[in-house]
C-alpha cells in the first residue's frame, strides 16, 4: 500500500484528520537533561514523544517527527533517539519524517535510503 493510500485507509478507520508533530525543543526538555549530555538530551527527547504517541495515537492519522530536533540532539546519539521514537509510534500509523532535502540525483538517493529504509535507516513512509 502506498504511503498516500495508507493516509487515507488511517484516516477513515478513526474518521480523523489529525496529524502530529513530533518536535522536542530544546525549551521543551528539562533544563537538567539537556546540560547533562547527549545521552541525557536523547532519553529526554525520547520519552517527551513518546508520551505525546501514546496521548495521541487513537485520534491520529500520521506522525510528523521532525528530523532537525533530533540532529540537533548530537551527532552520535541523535538519530538512533528519532529511530527508537519511529518504533514507538503504532505500525499501523504513517510516518511523514520532517526533513526538507532535495538535491542532485546521487545525494537525493542517499537521503531517501537514509530515510526509508526499514533495517538500517528511519524506516519513514514518506519525507517533506
Amino acid at each position: 500500500m502506498s504511503f498516500f493510500q495508507q493516509i487515507e485507509s488511517r484516516s477513515e478507520s478513526i474518521n480523523s484528520l489529525l496529524c502530529v508533530g513530533l518536535d522536542p525543543h530544546k525549551a521543551e526538555l528539562p533544563s537538567d537533561a539537556w546540560e547533562a549530555g547527549e545521552k541525557e538530551r536523547c532519553e529526554a527527547a525520547y520519552q517527551f514523544c513518546a508520551r505525546i504517541i501514546d496521548a495521541t495515537s487513537p485520534h491520529t492519522v500520521c506522525y510528523k517527527p521532525n528530523a532537525a530536533f533530533f540532529e540537533a540532539l548530537g551527532a552520535n546519539l541523535g538519530n538512533v533517539t528519532l529511530r527508537r521514537v519511529i518504533d514507538h509510534i503504532p505500525a499501523d500509523i504513517p510516518v511523514l519524517l520532517d526533513v526538507k532535502r532535495g538535491d542532485i540525483g546521487s545525494t537525493a538517493a542517499a537521503y531517501a535510503e537514509a530515510c526509508y529504509d526499514e533495517k538500517d535507516g528511519l524506516n519513514a513512509g514518506g519525507v517533506t
